[in-house]
């Protein structure tokens, strides 16, 4: 990325360079797994911006954790990439006439329960 960016914008940027050359000093340090799970919470700024937009364009999303990684991985081959699934994101269109759940009032936490306001 670093690379792609001083080359579109045509220069190298000191404090690009400064900020490449603390990363290139720590992560490569760190074990596997903590690089994966460093990753996978940065996957989480994209992936609640990618909500947002499909929200505002008309499509429902809704996360999903609790699937099996390694047959996710194998399914779409992302370990040959270097690569292992985090999070998913089904993308995808209501069928209103056919949800059962269109029609009832949303249920959520009250707020003064769900978050803690520090003073």
């Amino acid at each position: 990325m670093f690379d792609l960016t001083n080359e579109i914008r045509g220069f190298k940027n000191e404090g690009w360079e400064n900020y490449r050359q603390m990363l290139l000093s720590s992560y490569p340090q760190k074990d596997a797994e903590e690089n994966f799970n460093h990753a996978a919470k940065q996957a989480y700024i994209a992936f609640s911006q990618a909500i947002t937009a499909a929200a505002f364009e008309g499509v429902d999303t809704t996360p999903l954790e609790g699937f099996d990684p390694d047959a996710v991985d194998e399914i779409l081959g992302l370990r040959e990439k270097g690569l292992r699934s985090a999070v998913l994101l089904p993308v995808g269109y209501r069928k209103e006439n056919e949800d059962w759940l269109v029609d009832l009032v949303k249920v959520r936490k009250p707020m003064e329960d769900l978050v803690t306001v520090i003073n």
